[in-house]
Parts: C-alpha cells; sequence; structure tokens
C-alpha cells in the first residue's frame, strides 16, 4: 500500500512544480529571442519537456491516491515507474541533440548575447526551485525508503537548482567579459554553457530511464537486496525441509519476493503461517517496504527434493 500522507505531499509538490513550469517555460522562450541566447532555448525545452511529464504524474498521483484495487490489484507502482522513466526518456534525446548544437555553436558563436537580460527567468526559477527542494527534501527524510516518482521530482529540482545557480554565475561571468572588452571569450560563454547544461541533462536522465526500465520489465531485484533475502532464508533453515524457487520484482516503491519452501507432510498450516510472518518481518528488517509472500510445498510431492 502507498503511503497516503507521502501521495498528498507528492500531489502538492507536483501541483506547485506544474504551476511554476507555466511561468518559466514561456518567459525563457521570450528571453531567448530577445537576447539570441542558446543557453535559454535549451533551458526552454527542459521547461516544456517538464510540462508534459508533469501532466502524466499529476494523473498518476490521482490514479494512486484513489487506490483502485479493481483497476490496479497489484497496486499502482508501475505507474510510479513509468513516470520517472517519461522524465528520464524526455530529457535524454533532447539533451544529445542540444549537445550536437551547442558544440557547432562554439565554434561558429552568434553575435553577442544580452546576458544581463538572460538573468530574468533564471533567477525566478532559481527562487521558486528552491523552495521546491527543500519540500521535497523534508519529505523524503521522514519516508525511509521514498517513492520512485518523488525522487524523480527531487532529482529535477537537483537539476535545476544546480543549472539555474550555474547559469546565473556563468551570464554574469559573459556580461562581465563583454564590458571588460574580451568579446572573444564572451560570444562563447553561452554556447559552453550548453554544452555543460546538455551534458547535466544526460547524467541526470541515463540512471532514471536505466533504473526504472528495469522495474517495467520485472526484471529480478538487484543482487544485493537478493543476498539479503537468501540470508535471512538461511537463518529460518530449521523451520523447512528444502528450497525451492526465488522469485522477485520491483513495483513502485515496493520490492515484491515469492519464495517456494518444502515442509514435511502433516505440518500445522499455522506453523507455515507463522514461518511466513517470522520471515516477513526479518527480511522487512533487510529492505525496507518488501512484499513477502511465502509459497509452501509438501515434500511428498517432490520426492528429489532434500534440505
Amino acid at each position: 500500500m502507498n503511503n497516503p500522507d507521502e501521495l498528498k505531499g507528492l500531489k502538492r509538490i507536483s501541483e506547485v512544480s506544474f504551476c511554476t513550469s507555466l511561468i518559466i517555460t514561456p518567459l525563457s522562450i521570450i528571453f531567448s529571442l530577445i537576447t539570441g541566447s542558446v543557453t535559454l532555448l535549451v533551458y526552454f525545452i527542459w521547461a516544456a519537456a517538464a510540462i508534459a511529464v508533469k501532466v502524466f504524474a499529476l494523473i498518476s498521483i490521482r490514479i494512486m491516491l484513489k487506490e483502485n484495487q479493481f483497476m490496479f490489484p497489484n497496486g499502482t507502482g508501475k505507474l510510479e515507474n513509468f513516470s520517472s522513466f517519461f522524465f528520464g526518456a524526455s530529457i535524454v534525446p533532447l539533451g544529445g541533440y542540444f549537445l550536437i548544437v551547442s558544440i557547432i555553436r562554439l565554434f561558429s558563436p552568434l553575435p553577442e548575447v544580452t546576458y544581463l537580460l538572460c538573468q530574468a527567468p533564471v533567477v525566478l526559477s532559481l527562487l521558486l526551485t528552491l523552495m521546491l527542494i527543500l519540500w521535497t527534501k523534508r519529505i523524503i527524510r521522514r519516508n525511509p525508503n521514498p517513492s520512485p516518482l518523488l525522487k524523480a521530482y527531487f532529482v529535477n529540482f537537483k537539476v535545476s537548482i544546480t543549472s539555474d545557480s550555474f547559469l546565473f554565475l556563468a551570464f554574469l561571468a559573459g556580461y562581465l567579459l563583454s564590458v571588460a572588452g574580451f568579446t572573444f571569450f564572451s560570444i562563447r560563454v553561452d554556447p559552453i554553457l550548453s554544452v555543460i547544461l546538455s551534458l547535466y541533462m544526460l547524467r541526470v536522465g541515463l540512471p532514471l530511464i536505466i533504473d526504472n526500465f528495469r522495474s517495467l520489465i520485472d526484471l529480478p531485484l538487484p543482487e544485493k537486496d537478493m543476498l539479503k533475502i537468501l540470508k535471512v532464508a538461511a537463518e529460518f533453515y530449521a523451520e523447512y525441509s528444502g528450497f525451492g524457487m526465488l522469485f522477485s520484482r520491483r513495483s513502485g516503491k515496493h520490492k515484491i519476493v515469492e519464495m517456494e519452501l518444502f515442509f514435511d507432510p502433516g505440518i500445522p498450516l499455522e506453523k507455515i503461517n507463522q514461518v511466513e510472518q517470522h520471515m516477513a518481518s526479518r527480511i522487512n528488517q533487510e529492505i525496507p517496504d518488501v512484499c513477502f509472500r511465502l509459497i509452501p510445498k509438501v515434500l511428498s510431492n517432490c520426492k528429489s527434493c532434500s534440505k
């Protein structure tokens, strides 16, 4: 089950973030056209992509809050994974495209950029994002295993706060170089910024794609988690007579583990339930938010199985 308080906080963050994107996006394109800055154009594309992602995220959060067991009998974790994957997939191609464009601009730069005017959307975005990142960080600290969607937002805000701070200082440096008469260097500040920002988009987007793609195609849990599960199974070796298959996958913030154990004929059902509860408790001590299910087998059905 999802944490309702976490989801409500995530919903509010998503709504405020969506509204800030609606403000920053048109400002970025307007000031890009006025100043001739390619960096602000990249910034605009980033903000525009964020709007599409945040719309889908808002829809996903509303669905998760309803906890519709008929539409989503296995929970809504995959919506979180897909939203995070969608965010990464939206910025990686754009980062690659603008990396190429920016490198070309580096060798054939545009005329002088009006750096002081470039600061307007950057400063506004910096202030709004600072508020959002502090808000998100507070929610994450209250949850030992935060939602992938919440982590995706936090990554997005960290990228924005880093890029905003960097752009502010770099635009200021470009202005000072222009005032000092170093035109050769000042006209190349903007494409250099675009290259760095594009590389940063790639660095942030690729892990989101890889991590959430693993969950979407139901790959097993990472090796370190599997070793912890096997460690717990070994602790309970006296409670069962044989070990069968181990199945695992991830859905949102939840890790789902199913374990086949063989028991001697005639073992009471209450004893099996007790073993399941104790193992689930131990596994959750090792790995938070694990949904554990024991699949009991009777040795008489599998003569070859032995302890």
